[in-house]
């Protein structure tokens, strides 16, 4: 049997699968979740850099409960969590791998110490003793001591020179003297070294910058020629502190912090995020697919830096993504600034490095509702500021305070709210110091919070206004002035019919607010006059201009009756497009349906109502130009008839007709009736003409249309599609990759079961090869042992005894119900039951 414990795996993936942590401090945070877990249960973790023989060192100390030899093989091994709610303490952990990967992340070799008040174990996790040793899987040495610095492990030999030839620590003192540097009699400790190191041989992790923090060292913007750090996915924003200094990140890695973290000898101050901001309101959320849940938001601004803002996102306690800017936040503008937002995804599920959350629809869906609620709360909170303080600074300017000043004793570690005007506090506050009688003891649980939250706690006052103004406005009728085929009919064919044209210098304005409309078109047509009246509200100046159009467009045919726009006060205005028939009835239930659809239809219909404003501006420029048309048409007429048609003088003598010169001839044989006739062919032919240009027009109008607006769909259905393939083929890559690897885990591991079996086969035919001479030996053994008792010398009992533990070994091959570790080596236990095996096996083979 070997004499380490062997996880089956190849050493590689142990860099393989460090690589999951992009960012240096997502690394650290595995290893601080660790200590912070409730089965671990630490109230102080130390995070500090040493040097031990010349190796820059990461070390992670925490007084927590500590690991038997056992739990430390079994968190040194991959894939395995035990970890489970204890005292409503949820845990971080849910993959078994944090401390494998987060390790491996900041170095190559980590070595761990622990003890659990009982036991004390050291283990031995390193890719140099891996690649020193050649190991074709990753091997872990562990061994344990008991509280009095004795060995406890089986193979304590083979391990400990494994511990010692590959580690920092080459003598069994100096492995005691970081067990005894934990204080206390539990508490865990971890060494990392051979950190990871950038192309100029230095550490990824600047320990000079600031002596009390752990920081990411600062890049060189080649185009601006500054100096910096800025993570992929903030390119647009202003970076916040927690990207790069360990110390602000740590400050807010939990939603409601139970542990205090001491970077390089001094304690973070860490922060009750959802309670530091100013003028906080809470929100809440109802997602579909939660049934009858509600999640609570908070917002606020933040107080320290306005260009640090965005939504803080968590799961389980624990920060997954910070600023992460939706709604109107997104816009290259100045709303949403300074507005941070908090909220707990408890219902989402994270990525392996716990940096972001799986893309799926309901992480989409959170993002936009998010969205929604920001702009409520930025709106509201413009709004109030405005009517308070018309001519000041806006709201993002204005230098802010928490609206409540919150701290943490150091002693019970329980969150007590101080009373306004407290703004210095001691290095150490503990619940005595608490201005408050009613929480002045550590023993007082901590004011209970409204986890029920069932309604927001501020008035949208904006979102209802704009409710109640839509509900009220009067009902909406449409009418479509589209010029139809009637616009040119025959003069003299039909003396009754009546070309209509419509004027746009009285024409409904453009109203001020697209969501109330007070102004409608009314028509009145005079038949018997053939002339219009005009309602008393009709301007003069465009009474003027229609005696003007009309007289100088009057001829001897018919006259042309033209209807004119009419303004009317208090009635609504009648919409110029069809397609807002739906789009009314949706306005009048709009009240019925959630703020977010209905913003969304209001928006669709604000979009309506300008490409109505559009197609009427475009009929207005059609009508002017067939007006211009019709003028020149008629001045053609009106020649025609001077030239063409015989003038009656008086009731007995004509003229005669006269002909231009080129026409004369072909006019000579026609009489009069032919030519009227050809004259009407003439006419019926122009108005064919017409009529067919102007419905070439109205389709090509359409057509543009509709082919921009599926132009514009198809762009946005490939788009979805094509994102869809994409994250399918990212998905598919993935599940490729994890099943081809365990396929080779699952091929190691046969090869390695069929080196045991050939070795377990070569062990047995041994044993049945030595099967005579040890019943000879054991029966002159057994009768000389009877006969007097053997005095050994010091070595001979060691050997003696190592030939117990071996012959122990093999009778728990041939009886797997043996229990080793009950057998006392020291005594003839051992032989006895040797001589028994042995007796029972001579008796099987004589029979």
């Amino acid at each position: 049997m070997s004499q380490y414990l062997i996880d089956i795996l190849c050493p590689k993936f142990l860099h393989t699968n460090s690589t999951s942590h992009t960012w240096p401090f997502s690394a650290v945070a595995e290893l601080i979740d660790n200590a912070y877990d409730p089965d671990v249960n630490a109230k102080q973790i130390w995070i500090d850099k040493t040097v031990i023989k010349g190796n820059i060192c990461l070390t992670f100390t925490d007084n927590g409960n500590g690991m038997t030899s056992e739990k430390l093989h079994k968190m040194l091994s991959f894939g395995f969590s035990d970890k489970v709610t204890i005292n409503g303490r949820v845990p971080v952990g849910l993959y078994g791998n944090g401390f494998k990967s987060g390790s491996m992340r900041l170095g190559k070799d980590a070595i761990v110490f622990t003890k659990n008040g009982e036991t004390m174990s050291v283990g031995l996790l390193s890719q140099t003793f891996l690649e020193a040793t050649k190991a074709e899987h990753v091997i872990v040495p562990i061994v344990s001591f008991n509280m009095q610095h004795i060995l406890l492990t089986i193979f304590k030999h083979k391990n400990l020179k494994a511990i010692q030839a590959h580690s920092l620590f080459s003598t069994e003192e100096k492995l005691l003297a970081e067990l005894d540097a934990i204080m206390g009699k539990k508490g865990t400790r971890i060494i990392i070294w051979n950190l990871r190191r950038d192309k100029d041989g230095e550490t990824e992790l600047d320990f000079d910058k600031d002596k009390y923090d752990i920081r990411i060292p600062e890049d060189l913007d080649e185009a601006t020629g500054k100096r910096g750090y800025k993570k992929q996915e903030r390119q647009d924003q202003i970076v916040p502190e927690s990207d790069y200094s360990l110390r602000a990140y740590s400050s807010i890695l939990y939603l409601k912090p139970r542990m205090q973290i001491i970077i390089r000898g001094q304690k973070v101050k860490t922060q009750l995020i959802s309670k530091s901001l100013a003028y906080i309101e809470r929100d809440i959320y109802r997602p579909k697919f939660l049934a009858a849940k509600t999640v609570r938001i908070t917002f606020g601004f933040n107080c320290r830096n306005k260009d640090h803002y965005g939504i803080m996102m968590y799961h389980k306690n624990r920060l997954i993504k910070a600023y992460e800017r939706v709604g109107c936040q997104l816009k290259a503008n100045n709303m949403g600034v300074g507005v941070v937002g908090v909220i707990e995804c408890n219902f989402l599920k994270p990525t392996h490095n716990k940096q972001d959350f799986d893309y799926t629809n309901e992480y989409r869906l959170t993002i936009a509702a998010l969205g929604e609620k920001l702009n409520d709360y930025w709106n509201e909170m413009k709004a109030k500021k405005n009517e308070e303080y018309p001519l000041d600074l806006p709201v993002e300017d204005i230098q802010k305070r928490p609206d409540q000043t919150w701290v943490q004793c150091d002693s019970c570690l329980k969150w007590r709210k101080l009373p306004d005007g407290i703004d210095r506090l001691p290095e150490k506050w503990y619940c005595s110091l608490n201005p408050d009688p009613q929480f002045r003891n550590c023993s007082v649980p901590e004011e209970p919070e409204d986890d029920d939250l069932i309604h927001p706690t501020y008035e949208k006052t904006c979102k209802k206004n704009l409710k109640r103004k839509i509900s009220g406005c009067s009902p909406v009728t449409l009418k479509t002035p589209r010029l139809n085929n009637h616009t040119f009919d025959n003069h003299i064919e039909d003396d009754d019919d009546e070309d209509v044209i419509i004027l746009e210098e009285s024409s409904t304005p453009k109203p001020a607010a697209d969501y109330d409309v007070t102004i409608v078109k009314t028509e009145h047509i005079n038949m018997e006059q053939g002339s219009m009246q005009e309602e008393p509200c009709g301007a003069a100046s465009s009474e003027d201009k229609y005696e003007q159009w009309t007289a100088s467009t009057q001829t001897e045919i018919p006259s042309l009756v033209v209807k004119k726009e009419e303004v009317e006060d208090n009635i609504d205005m009648q919409l110029t497009r069809s397609a807002l028939e739906t789009s009314q009835e949706e306005i009048i239930n709009a009240s019925e349906t959630s703020s977010v659809d209905f913003c969304i239809k209001l928006n669709e219909l604000r979009n309506q109502l300008q490409v109505a404003n559009q197609e009427k501006e475009n009929y207005r420029k059609q009508c002017e130009m067939l007006t211009n048309q019709m003028e020149i048409l008629e001045q053609k007429i009106l020649e025609m008839n001077d030239n063409y048609v015989k003038k009656e003088m008086c009731h007995q003598s004509t003229e005669t007709i006269i002909f231009p010169d080129d026409k004369l001839e072909n006019f000579k044989e026609k009489s009069p009736e032919e030519v009227a006739i050809l004259y009407e062919q003439a006419l019926k032919e122009m108005e064919k003409l017409k009529e067919q240009c102007s419905t070439l027009l109205n389709l090509k109008t359409e057509c543009s249309k509709c082919s921009n607006n599926e132009n514009k769909n198809d762009v946005d259905e490939i788009a979805v599609q094509l994102d869809d393939v994409f994250r399918q083929l990212d998905k598919c890559n993935t599940e490729r990759d994890q099943y081809k690897s365990e396929i080779e885990l699952l091929e190691m591991e046969k090869t390695q079961i069929g080196f045991q079996c050939e070795e377990l086969k070569r062990e047995v035919a041994q044993l049945k090869a030595t099967i005579p001479q040890v019943v000879a030996c054991a029966n002159d053994s057994t009768a000389s042992n009877i006969e007097d008792p053997v005095s050994y010398s010091d070595e001979e009992s060691l050997k003696l005894r190592s030939l117990r533990v071996n012959v122990g070994q093999l009778l728990a091959i041939i009886m797997p119900d043996l229990d080793l570790q009950q057998v006392n080596y020291d005594v003839d236990i051992v032989d006895e039951i040797l001589g028994q095996v042995v007796e029972q096996m001579h008796e099987v083979t004589t029979t």
